[in-house]
């Protein structure tokens, strides 16, 4: 999303690539200390970046739901559905996390 934007949608407007340019920044930092704390092999610290990326996508998310009257249906449904994947992954990572505390002994 910060490289070609155009590549998840066609831009209507200069706000609009640059409202993913954006989310693609934010996703290029925070993806990268969940791995580097995962590379390390601190969970708790993991856990953390993972809960704050997991936060910012779902604000990302209702925020979204709400912003029609501001931007247009069609960027409001742009901005709804592309947090989605990421909340779906996260909220994957969480489920598996705790799957795997609560069968440890």
């Amino acid at each position: 999303m910060v490289l070609a934007p155009g590549r998840f949608f066609k831009p209507e407007s200069g706000t609009e690539t640059l409202l993913m340019q954006t989310i693609g920044i934010r996703d290029v930092v925070l993806g990268s200390g969940g791995c580097a704390a995962w590379l390390r092999g601190g969970d708790s610290e993991f856990r953390r970046w993972a809960t704050v990326g997991l936060i910012s996508d779902s604000a990302d998310l209702l925020l979204g739901l709400r912003s029609k009257p501001l931007i247009g249906t069609k960027s409001a449904l742009i901005a709804t559905l592309a947090p989605v994947p990421f909340v779906g992954a996260g909220l994957l990572g969480f489920a598996r996390g705790l799957r795997g505390r609560t069968s440890q002994p």
